[in-house]
């Protein structure tokens, strides 16, 4: 992956990209939408349009939108991002041996010159800006029918879920952040100082009660209409997880209280994540990839040793040498007997006689050197099912929430209830590391377990923490001591590319 050495303020103001930023500022990329599936986002990027001819009618800014879809596959779909995000967790382990920057943020060493976190900056923000300027102009686009009408308003619902998104993105893994809101075309709009937490959850919250009103139930197909766009339901359920990250957990309950029947759990596990499955009956919002248009996703091969990728016949191959990152002791040893979920999530190989694992979760045997035909699957019901009985507490009621997603996982049907399978108040532990436990089994790899670390109190996120990093690497990295993280910690540095450009209105989060 190439990373941008430059945030989006440092680039504003470096005469070399001068062009390029504001063409990036003040332009959209102009792409191909296809008949009936979430094919919509594949970019055919055949020039870039100054906003001045272009956004002159609903499709023209349809197109804009689609270019926004698609540009969440460069943040969420590489190795970069994962490492900041699941690998952070005790969920994954890097190998030490790895890129310097990745393993120190595995490790929590990283600094505020960590390329992979000026990389995750700079893409959110290119994706704030080009939203921005969607919003800023869809409101003067004219129409000629409520057809035309209905479509800028829904467009302007899908954008405004989109920017929450990495919103919600940037104030998990930085805390303060700037907040923008305009689009961003000249210097001297270009230099912001960070806004409280509690300001961008609020934007965030505005942006999804916004989108909620504007967004339809689902989709019916063909041009426009694609299967894979943001639903109303999408907006709902992202709206629940922000509140809940929140400490909001009433109306986190109540958000995710409209989703509750609104989706079904698929009735093999497996089938969650298998290539060309995409928008299952479970599925809620996916980032799309699709090999056909040469945008497959890349990312699952790297988690796949060469010789299994082998072995298994796949066709792009896996990472030779020692994986970049695979399953943590821990999380081998979460599952019970008969959970589904261990080996559609984890697999062995034999590396020179000795059995390791992998992450298996993401395998599309017939994928090539355009990627994997698997999308990534940001909100499913499972996790609206896990979170309403988070935010609702212990009760009969959030132990059947919690059973439904458990008896899936052995394979029996999620409403009937089983007492082999079925836990209770009177199951091993409080109720909060029940819900966690389930999760961390029914999440695992999928991004969500550092996010659900940060809602514990600070002391048993740390505890968790800490007792990874012994297990991981006394011994393999610091010769038998491994440093004690600090709370400080369990935000990132902001960038000081960021903090220089910016001549010190934007500032660092403390202790980095």
């Amino acid at each position: 992956m190439k990373i941008n050495r430059y945030n989006l303020i440092g680039l504003l103001k470096q005469d070399f990209f001068k062009s390029q930023i504001i063409i990036l500022c003040c332009s959209v990329l102009l792409i191909s939408t296809s008949s009936c599936s979430d094919d919509f986002i594949d970019v055919a990027p055949d020039d870039r349009i100054d906003t001045g001819a272009f956004f002159s009618n609903s499709d023209e800014l349809v197109f804009a939108v689609n270019g926004v879809y698609a540009s969440q596959r460069g943040i969420y779909g590489g190795l970069n991002f994962y490492n900041l995000q699941e690998t952070r967790s005790d969920n994954v382990k890097n190998n030490g041996a790895d890129q310097k920057e990745r393993t120190e943020n595995d490790t929590f060493e990283e600094t505020s010159g960590n390329l992979l976190l000026v990389d995750a900056w700079v893409k959110n923000y290119i994706l704030i800006n080009n939203a921005n300027t969607i919003l800023a102009r869809a409101s003067d686009i004219p129409f000629d029918n409520s057809v035309e009408e209905a479509l800028i308003n829904r467009s302007i619902g899908e954008t405004r879920f989109i920017r929450a998104m990495a919103y919600f993105t940037l104030v998990t893994m930085y805390g303060d952040v700037p907040l923008r809101t305009e689009p961003t075309t000249d210097f001297n709009d270009a230099i912001l100082p960070r806004s409280s937490v509690a300001n961008v959850y609020a934007a965030i919250v505005a942006d999804l009660d916004t989108a909620i009103t504007l967004l339809p139930d689902s989709y019916t197909g063909g041009t426009f209409n694609e299967v894979g766009r943001v639903t109303k339901f999408a907006a709902q359920t992202l709206l629940g997880k922000v509140l809940l990250q929140m400490g909001n957990k009433a109306d986190a309950s109540a958000a995710l209280q409209n989703v509750i029947g609104k989706y079904s759990l698929l009735a093999n596990y497996a089938d969650l994540h298998a290539a060309g499955n995409d928008n299952t009956a479970e599925s809620i919002f996916e980032i799309t990839f699709n090999p056909k248009n040469q945008t497959g996703l890349g990312l699952n091969n790297l988690f796949i040793p060469a010789s299994e990728a082998s072995r298994l016949g796949i066709a792009a191959g896996g990472w030779s040498g020692v994986l970049p990152c695979a399953p943590s002791i821990d999380v081998t040893n979460i599952y019970e007997v008969g959970d589904l979920r261990a080996a559609a999530s984890i697999s062995s190989w034999d590396n020179n006689g000795n059995m390791e694992t992998y992450i298996s979760k993401f395998i599309d045997i017939a994928a090539a050197g355009a990627g994997s035909n698997i999308n990534l699957v940001y909100l499913r019901y499972a996790d609206v099912l896990l979170m309403k009985a988070e935010a609702d507490g212990e009760s009969a009621a959030s132990y059947e929430l919690i059973n439904q997603v458990r008896r899936r996982a052995f394979g029996q049907d999620p409403g009937t209830a089983d007492p082999a399978i079925d836990i209770n108040a009177a199951s091993p532990g409080t109720f909060l590391e029940k819900v966690m436990l389930e999760r961390r089994r029914e999440f695992a790899f999928e991004g969500h377990r550092w996010i659900d670390l940060l809602r514990l109190p600070d002391s048993e996120a740390l505890a968790i923490i800490n007792a990874h990093m012994v297990a991981e690497y006394s011994g393999v990295l610091y010769g038998g001591g491994v440093p004690v993280v600090q709370a400080y910690r369990l935000i990132y540095p902001i960038p000081q590319t960021e903090i220089d450009v910016s001549d010190g209105v934007v500032t660092q989060n403390p202790g980095h």
